[in-house]
């Protein structure tokens, strides 16, 4: 009897590392701007994983694609507007025109454009450097357009993780390409709750449709908005939603948006067994290793772990 006992406890402790059910809520947490709830993960070996459900967003950043000096609107060349790149202000006004008025800004930026980003307009502050990566010309900082390639006459957008890969054209290769990487953006600002639990630039995702079943590994590859949780690359989006194409101008970017995601974000594993440049592949390849050192035998264990966790969330 004892040893049969013995047998099944043996057996259930078994179970549990098989499917990562050594993981328990460790804390508890919100993101206040837009009262989500977060949790924070933790097992016996002190790993962690950091878990809440949002809406994303399509951030095109890092793709040569994103930005086109002659399609500013984002309608015939480009898959975003230019004003997801840049702010214009008024001088003496902290106000982003393009965020309060769209077509002034357009405007704007256009005439900076004309001057070969020369002049800006008199009463007017432009910023780009944030999004846009810069060169020097004849001495002036100007936007980098790509100069040679199939990206030829494109902006060259940046993301705040790099791969390593310098001396590239407008230092594209530079970039973790949002279409060629699924990426997270990292809420920014420094007092959230994700920062407190520990996420970083660099570390490990997972993201999982719970309508469909599909799971995409990614990395955090940008940092965003303080009031903003959820917002995903391009391919990151384009693979949960099981679509066939990418988009070719803003309105169709605007039909990626991924509804009801759940994203678990492993904090601390920046580092682990990093691989550049980063790609669907390595990056795969290092959150299932990750997973699987923690007693997750497959990908179904961690969508069991998932749903199990849902209606927490």
């Amino acid at each position: 009897m004892k040893k049969n006992i013995l047998l099944t406890l043996i057996w259930l402790f078994l179970f549990r590392i098989a499917n990562g059910q050594t993981f328990t809520i460790s804390k508890k947490g919100v993101f206040v701007p837009e009262n989500k709830k977060v949790l924070l993960f933790a097992n016996q070996q002190n790993k962690r994983l950091i878990l809440f459900r949002s809406n994303l967003n399509v951030n095109t950043d890092g793709t040569p694609l994103s930005y086109h000096p002659d399609d500013l609107r984002g309608e015939t060349l480009a898959m975003n507007n230019i004003c997801n790149a840049i702010a214009v202000r008024k001088d003496g006004s902290n106000e982003n025109l393009c965020m309060s008025h769209f077509s002034e800004a357009i405007s704007v930026f256009a005439k900076y454009r004309d001057s070969n980003y020369e002049t800006i307009p008199n009463g007017y502050k432009i910023k780009w450097s944030n999004v846009l990566i810069s060169e020097k010309i004849n001495g002036k900082t100007k936007p980098c357009i790509i100069k040679e390639g199939e990206y030829k006459g494109y902006f060259a957008s940046g993301t705040a993780l790099k791969n390593d890969v310098l001396g590239s054209d407008c230092d594209v290769e530079n970039q973790v390409n949002a279409l060629k990487v699924p990426g997270l953006v990292l809420v920014g600002g420094q007092d959230n709750i994700l920062k407190q639990f520990g996420a970083k630039l660099g570390d490990l995702v997972i993201a999982y449709n719970a309508v469909n079943q599909k799971i995409v590994y990614a990395v955090i590859n940008d940092i965003g908005p303080k009031d903003r949780l959820g917002e995903g690359s391009v391919l990151l989006n384009k693979l949960l939603l099981d679509k066939p194409n990418f988009p070719k101008n803003r309105a169709e970017t605007f039909g990626f948006i991924t509804n009801n995601t759940i994203i678990a974000i492993i904090p601390t594993s920046k580092d682990f067994e990093i691989l550049k440049p980063y790609t669907l592949e390595n990056i795969q390849g290092r959150v299932l290793k990750w997973l699987n050192e923690q007693g997750f035998a497959d990908e179904q264990a961690f969508k069991n772990f998932l749903n199990s966790n849902i209606n927490q969330l």
